[in-house]
């Protein structure tokens, strides 16, 4: 929901404001700021990720490229005779992550995945012409679950190969994890009766304060305060054509905030388009006006957290590289861009590297080396 962000004198009385008046000018006024926040953060984040993106793109790009392409050339060594299953297995494995991060990667929609996807396919049933795993109609799930940055929904790799060893020491291990199996259930139960208590709390206390805002829409005075808008912004007194559909659109989203007892979007519209505070139309309902605009800035503090991911792209832009100051900025791009350009001349210099399986062997044994390792370059 939006608010008005104009800022509003109050109304100079002769008596000093009381102490509801004074909460209810120190609630709205919080709302206000934190809209204003909002709309700051909000502007600011897709601005930046836009000149970001504007000037990482063909950079990520040219990296999605050279890394479809390693892919490309890994897959096909995989029907070569030379190559020991282990060999053919952790070739597979290296190609799989390549392609996993592909699709994960939203630079990579430049790219012919399913593609790519039907090779590794090829390449599965070519390693693997025994195994029924892999039919063509759900390599999909078995690979990578497409460009949507799913993660796969099965793994192929290093667990396959020790899951007959694992299985025996499970069997013998079952008896005495019945035991702790028993206490775990009891602190799972523990557990989910305490959430679905706090829940119900929760969905108890959004229920009455929802009862409250009904109530508060209900009230002589907030009738009033609607009725004062809908005089100044009825169509039906506006003779020009452009201003009269001008205030049909603000008239139909006064009535649909009245409708869905949107209490600070009225406040927000009697501020912008009357020009002064609505507390003098509340009366005896400033106390609980202030509650409800307090509820309201802390569902704006917690939409503020939420802003970054309205747009995953722009989001992780931002918080990739925003910083402080905009030579900070800069300082972390060049040093991205740097980094990503040393990845892709090493997957460039891969592909050249590898120009026979006896030259892709050696690359294989040091894979299965550090397999247990998480040291391995990203560019392998």
């Amino acid at each position: 929901m939006q608010v008005s962000t104009k800022t509003i004198q109050p109304h100079t009385t002769a008596k000093a404001q009381s102490h509801d008046e004074k909460k209810f000018n120190a609630a709205w006024q919080r709302v206000v700021d934190q809209q204003k926040k909002n709309d700051t953060l909000r502007a600011e984040s897709q601005a930046f990720a836009r000149d970001i993106q504007s000037r990482i793109q063909d950079h990520e790009e040219a990296y999605m490229d050279a890394m479809y392409f390693a892919c490309l050339h890994l897959l096909s060594f995989c029907g070569r005779k030379s190559l020991a299953q282990w060999q053919r297995q952790m070739l597979l494995e290296w190609a799989g992550e390549y392609a996993d991060a592909m699709s994960r990667n939203p630079f990579s929609q430049h790219l012919d995945m399913s593609s790519l996807q039907r090779r590794m396919a090829d390449a599965y049933a070519v390693a693997f012409p025994e195994s029924q795993l892999l039919r063509e109609e759900d390599a999909d799930d078995f690979i990578f679950n497409g460009n949507d940055g799913s993660a796969p929904d099965r793994e192929f790799g290093s667990r396959d190969m020790f899951e007959e060893l694992f299985a025996a020491f499970e069997q013998s291990d079952a008896a005495s994890a019945s035991f702790e199996q028993h206490d775990e259930m009891h602190s799972d139960h523990a557990f989910h009766q305490e959430f679905f208590q706090r829940h119900q709390a929760h969905e108890q206390q959004r229920r009455d304060e929802n009862l409250a805002l009904k109530q508060l829409i209900r009230s002589s005075s907030v009738n009033k305060l609607f009725r004062k808008l809908a005089g100044i912004l009825h169509p039906d007194k506006e003779r020009d054509a452009t201003l009269r559909m001008e205030k049909n659109r603000l008239m139909r989203e006064l009535i649909q905030a009245r409708d869905s007892n949107d209490i600070p979007k009225l406040f927000a519209f009697y501020a912008e388009y009357v020009g002064e505070s609505p507390l003098h139309e509340l009366g005896g309902n400033l106390d609980d006006a202030a509650q409800l605009l307090d509820r309201h800035f802390l569902d704006l503090r917690e939409q503020e957290d939420s802003i970054l991911d309205e747009n995953p792209l722009a989001g992780a832009l931002y918080r990739r590289f925003h910083r402080r100051t905009p030579a900070a900025s800069k300082r972390a791009i060049t040093k991205h861009l740097k980094e990503l350009q040393a990845l892709t001349n090493a997957l460039r210099d891969l592909r050249q590297d590898i120009s026979s399986v006896k030259r892709l062997k050696p690359y294989l044994e040091w894979r299965r080396d550090i397999f247990f390792r998480e040291d391995v370059p990203d560019f392998m």
